[in-house]
């Protein structure tokens, strides 16, 4: 009787073992690769991080938001984005910053943000964030982009917020 629990015991795990992530459910290490995975997919939340005078990305500041300091005539010619009929908009500070970023935030917060475009604190986010567009992926991308980015440097970086079109030195028609 001993030999028939053994075995049983013995195929389970191996069924266990074989089991498709879906069915045995992703490990934490699987999540923030398939989040790094969906970042770069979408262009890596590109937005967020600054560019060079170059055009390219400055990884010393990955998704820190953009720019800082704040220039003190008018947004480099590549951050923020404005109009005639918006404020200048600057990419949040997406990092697990404890103090700037998103570390307060909690999954289902991100998730929530993700899918209705308002913030923990009640903020509707700004037009620039395709926030609608993630409205079509699953709660399970959205849990591993948000294991990906707990995972990425802290970087303490507040960008300019609430800065009125008109006072842009470079507002774009």
């Amino acid at each position: 009787m001993n030999w028939i629990s053994t075995l049983l015991t013995i195929v389970a795990t191996s069924f266990l073992v074989s089991s498709p992530p879906s069915a045995r459910g992703e490990t934490e290490a699987e999540m923030v690769a398939r989040g790094r995975y969906i970042a770069t997919a979408i262009q890596g939340c590109g937005c967020h991080t600054r560019e060079k005078p170059d055009g390219s990305k400055d990884e010393n500041w990955h998704y820190a938001g953009s720019p800082n300091p704040a220039p003190p005539a008018g947004p480099p010619a590549n951050a923020g984005w404005s109009s005639p009929r918006w404020k200048k908009i600057y990419a949040s500070n997406i990092t697990p910053d404890s103090e700037t970023g998103i570390s307060k935030w909690t999954e289902a917060q991100f998730i929530r943000a993700m899918k209705t475009g308002i913030t923990p604190d009640g903020r509707v986010l700004d037009a620039q964030m395709p926030w609608d567009a993630f409205q079509k992926i699953t709660d399970r991308d959205l849990k591993s982009l948000w294991a990906y980015l707990r995972t990425i440097k802290p970087i303490k970086n507040t960008p300019p917020q609430r800065i009125p079109a008109e006072q842009n030195s470079r507002s774009n028609p």
